[in-house]
């Protein structure tokens, strides 16, 4: 796009492109999470990241796989006068200052507070009390949601329940990348007339016909805290067996992704499967399906049985050099 479309020709090398940059990519990012949090079929996208019930930097990392794919059509128009170099800078600048945010151990920044997005405005943004719906979108900055209407201050009086309006209740990493969409998509199915069919993708998660486009506050459960978490536990050794394995899936996923170029497209895909699978087992291990054991059983002999192969564990933990 930078390529045919780079109408402004910015010298990369001066301060106000740096600074226009970066208001540009902040600007940017509001309107791509706002759109995903009053679009149907972007909040599918981007409601895993909502759907932890604690609030801490662990919270940072739980993103949604799909969301990448519709975030890049809000950053095209950036193309016209800033340099990919320069963009891709301050997209990362942008992404790691949202990291510590998500905490709930600094309560105020004092006067930062009307310029910067901080952990105070970022918990509203992350509750399901009804006062926290759809606010404060801001990406370093929280001017934009000052300018633009969507900012609420964090009440002291009504502190704030974290997680989606009408909880999960599972452990199952799957469901909680993809049952917004399978909503979506049963809902489109059984509405009556078209029109309504793609207002169900393209109006807010709680339209119906004859309701607003973001659907009445009063469809919103009026949560208090404090309010019961979804909660199952294992025996302690069950626990551990499933801190373990996660562990070596992650180093093993970690690797993987380094070779990347090495392997065949099948070997890789196996190697996702695998990946995907072991999160699986343990969500609904933790969750106590019945059937849970046997496909824990299975997966392990996966693992086993690819360690013939390219993508077994010690193959892949050969890190190239």
């Amino acid at each position: 796009v930078y390529d045919h479309f780079n109408y402004f020709k910015l010298p990369w090398n001066s301060a106000w492109t740096w600074w226009l940059s970066f208001f540009a990519m902040d600007l940017s990012y509001y309107v791509f999470h706002r759109a995903g949090h009053e679009l149907n079929a972007f909040w599918a996208a981007h409601q895993a990241h909502h759907s932890s019930e604690d609030y801490n930097l662990t919270t940072a990392l739980r993103q949604g796989f799909i969301q990448g794919f519709f975030s890049a059509i809000f950053y095209l128009p950036m193309a016209i006068a800033i340099p990919p170099s320069m963009f891709f800078v301050h997209a990362q600048f942008n992404l790691l200052y949202q990291f510590w945010i998500h905490t709930q151990l600094i309560r105020s920044l004092g006067p930062l507070e009307y310029i910067l997005n901080t952990p105070s405005h970022h918990r509203v943004h992350h509750g399901r009390n009804r006062y926290c719906i759809d606010k404060n979108y801001g990406g370093t900055l929280i001017i934009w949601d000052r300018l633009f209407g969507t900012f609420q201050a964090e009440k002291e009086s009504e502190p704030v329940v974290y997680g989606l309006t009408h909880p999960l209740n599972t452990w199952d990493p799957i469901r909680a990348q993809l049952h917004h969409f399978q909503h979506i998509l049963t809902r489109a199915w059984s509405i009556k007339g078209f029109k309504n069919k793609f207002w169900v993708f393209f109006k807010g998660p709680g339209w119906a016909p004859g309701k607003p486009r973001q659907g009445n506050i009063e469809d919103i459960p009026d949560v208090k805290y404090p309010h019961p978490q979804y909660n199952s536990s294992l025996p302690l050794w069950a626990t551990s067996y499933v801190v373990i394995h996660f562990a070596l899936s992650v180093l093993y996923s970690t690797s993987l992704a380094f070779k990347l170029k090495t392997l065949s497209p099948l070997h890789l895909a196996l190697g996702i499967i695998l990946t995907t699978g072991s999160l699986y087992s343990y969500g609904i291990l933790f969750d106590k399906k019945s059937y849970a054991p046997y496909l824990e059983f299975f997966r392990a002999a996966g693992f086993f049985l690819a360690d013939f192969t390219p993508i077994s564990f010690t193959s892949v933990l050969e890190l190239p050099r």
